[in-house]
């Protein structure tokens, strides 16, 4: 399916019979990213339709957060729109705009959602306060060349990598993103694999168990079969040594990188010998999300215009045209319905919607992924054993629920868990 601008700015017209926001200006904000070259992509039409001007910006995910918290928390009012990512839920809620009244006004149809997805990500305490407009879960990708199925067990994970690695020759089992905010990722997609969590539902951490140390130990081994290097890479150098041949594995979110360039012969020396699956679900098969929803603060000047951008972003329309042009995967079940998505190398991650959680969403999610990287790093550079590592992580987690407790918020992972693990067998036997 190819949709044009033209066609778009047609259908968009019989919306807009007149330009009602013209001489309004509109600031949004995404991740420097494809969903802000998305955003960018759309202004002309969105300029067009509504009479309004529109300034895309757009900051790395850790400056985002810093720049989104300061903005908010300070009632500064620099954006009308911005893009949120879903472990921030639980703490940017309380500056947002609830948007029931807008969905009840424009009865905006939310029915094609993907029910996981959106109960994961804009979803608040029984409020709605954003609208998701990309999602990912956390894939790996493999070499089809070099590997015919892929491993079913975190050992057969191992025993490939190590099957492969050459440092003389510049073969690698796995490429990581090495970098400090990523490292999380790379510890929790195994904890929960192995059917452990961070905390109970009273946010009791639990993250010092018999998985929790599991988990930890896989994560210092996969540092054997890692180019050295890794230890610095961010998610561009490690997909990088991905599509130069240099590693059987990736550990990344394929839709930063490896969808857009895997089989474009400039970008890649793997054209055609790559693909994508879950990682080794084991107990619970949880998988890692990614999710993104766009929400108007309470001190935008421009919420009626806010709500129009978000409409016309996170259209089917618009979200078929972003997947034709920047491989961006989106939250409606009417999407993946699509015979050439079906047929994409991204297929794969649909059934992983239905499993992915992130870690917590609530306002301490972001300290506690810090503070569980500093732990998961130092393992991994060897400055900490497991005991240490354990042991900081445990009362690191312990002094954050303590300094930010979410209240009467129940912790819902140790849930999802639970049933999930129950009803495996049974999910996996489904198409």
């Amino acid at each position: 399916m190819v949709l044009t601008l033209a066609i778009l700015s047609f259908a968009w017209g019989q919306a807009f019979a007149a330009k009602p926001f013209e001489g309004q200006k509109l600031t949004v904000i995404y991740m420097s990213s494809v969903y802000a070259d998305a955003a960018l992509d759309m202004v002309p039409l969105f300029e067009e339709k509504t009479g309004a001007t529109v300034e895309v910006l757009s900051a790395p995910y850790v400056t985002l957060y810093e720049k989104l918290s300061l903005d908010l928390t300070n009632q500064i009012g620099a954006y009308d729109v911005i893009s949120v990512a879903c472990q921030w839920d639980g703490g940017f809620a309380p500056y947002l705009e609830p948007l029931e009244p807008y969905i009840e006004r424009d009865n905006y149809d939310l029915s094609d959602f993907i029910d996981n997805v959106f109960n994961n990500s804009g979803i608040w305490q029984g409020t709605i306060y954003g609208i998701p407009h990309a999602n990912t879960a956390y894939m790996m990708a493999y070499r089809t060349d070099l590997v015919e199925e892929p491993p079913q067990t975190w050992d057969e994970y191992l025993e490939i990598a190590a099957k492969y690695t050459n440092p003389e020759e510049g073969m690698y089992g796995i490429s990581i993103p090495g970098q400090k905010e990523q490292y999380a990722g790379l510890f929790y997609i195994r904890l929960w694999s192995m059917g452990g969590s961070w905390a109970d539902e009273d946010w009791n951490i639990t993250i010092n168990s018999e998985e929790g140390r599991a988990a930890m130990e896989h994560v210092g081994e996969v540092m054997k079969y890692c180019d050295p290097a890794a230890l610095s890479w961010g998610l561009e150098e490690s997909i990088d040594a991905f599509l130069r041949g240099n590693a059987v594995f990736c550990e990344a979110w394929p839709t930063l990188g490896i969808t857009q360039r895997g089989d474009d012969p400039a970008e890649s020396n793997i054209v055609g010998k790559w693909a994508l699956a879950p990682f080794p679900r084991e107990k619970t098969g949880a998988n890692l999300l990614s999710s993104w929803n766009l929400a108007i603060p309470k001190t935008s000047k421009n919420k009626d215009l806010a709500w129009e951008w978000i409409k016309m972003y996170n259209s089917p329309e618009m979200h078929n045209l972003f997947f034709d042009r920047f491989q961006i995967l989106s939250p409606r079940e009417s999407f993946w319905d699509r015979d050439d998505v079906k047929n994409s190398k991204s297929a794969p991650m649909r059934k992983e919607l239905e499993r992915s959680l992130i870690w917590w969403r609530i306002p301490a999610a972001t300290e506690a992924e810090r503070e569980l990287g500093n732990a998961v790093s130092s393992y991994m550079a060897g400055e900490m054993t497991l005991d240490e590592a354990m042991k900081y992580a445990q009362q690191a987690l312990e002094r954050t629920i303590r300094m930010m407790h979410p209240g009467d918020v129940k912790n819902d992972k140790p849930i999802y868990l639970k049933e999930w693990a129950e009803t495996l067998d049974e999910w996996l036997a489904e198409n």
